[in-house]
């Protein structure tokens, strides 16, 4: 029954009235529980600019000529952002999976382009809003520069929609909750940790400098990191390029999934 719809984002008003109120539904369910979805990232971000700001900021005075506390928080802020938008779809996706109320949005006049973009949508909502909380919250504590405000605001919107098609696939492709654990405990937080968050790949023994250039989040924080503190150790355009092939293929992944319907139909 699925398998006649279409997979183009539709241009016509239908298609733009089920899509924004796929995305407002969404919206509204992250909000709504704002106490599990917004403030954990958040008080998470605090915690790490307590325990790692200050107590291995009191023995690293500076790095890139920049305290260590400031070097850390842009990483931290997007970490947040990962994974709030990550977290979004993935159980937002398995859920509507588990309930078996996907099978009513596969059906619907829709298009598969338009239900990802929507999800989306919604991850971006959530990425910034958390983004921001941390931003005001940290603040208080570490001090805050802009030095390209495009490049922020572009790392943030690519990387949140990234992670959120990454949950989409997770939870597409996952049959139980240990499932869904499992890219994100063996993947996002091990490429996160060794992502240069807390520390400069300058700091690191040449042969791990060099594989920390096949780490994807790497890039993702460095970039980040630029467009606060005006520091990066690889040129931006490359940190840019490779988000945004990422963002693409995992769109394209996500799409075939959906088209296929991989663990959605009966």
């Amino acid at each position: 029954m699925a398998e006649n719809k279409n997979h183009s984002l539709g241009v016509d008003g239908k298609e733009w009235t089920a899509f924004w109120s796929l995305a407002d539904r969404e919206v509204r369910r992250l909000l709504r529980v704002w106490k599990q979805t917004l403030v954990p990232p958040i008080i998470t971000s605090l915690l790490y600019i307590l325990i790692f700001g200050y107590s291995l900021g009191s023995r690293i005075t500076e790095i890139g000529g920049v305290s260590y506390l400031s070097f850390i928080f842009p990483g931290l802020i997007i970490m947040g952002v990962i994974s709030a938008s990550y977290a979004n779809s993935s159980a937002s996706l398995y859920i509507s999976k588990f309930a078996g109320n996907i099978q009513e949005l596969l059906v619907a006049p829709i298009s598969y382009m338009s239900i990802i973009g929507a999800i989306c949508l919604s991850c971006l909502v959530r990425g910034v809003i958390v983004a921001l909380g941390t931003i005001f919250i940290g603040s208080f504590f570490a001090g805050l520069t802009i030095s390209n405000i495009f490049v922020i605001v572009t790392v943030m919107v690519l990387t949140s929609l990234l992670f959120g098609l990454a949950g989409i696939v997770t939870a597409l492709w996952a049959q139980s909750f240990d499932q869904m654990n499992v890219f994100a405990v063996f993947v996002v937080t091990p490429l996160t940790y060794l992502g240069g968050v807390f520390y400069s790949i300058d700091m690191l023994p040449s042969f791990w400098k060099t594989v920390s250039l096949f780490n994807p989040i790497y890039y993702i924080v460095d970039a980040f990191r630029y467009g606060f503190l005006g520091i990066s150790y690889s040129p931006v355009w490359i940190s840019l390029l490779v988000l945004l092939g990422l963002t693409t293929l995992f769109f394209f992944w996500a799409t075939y999934l959906f088209r296929i319907g991989y663990n959605v139909r009966s």
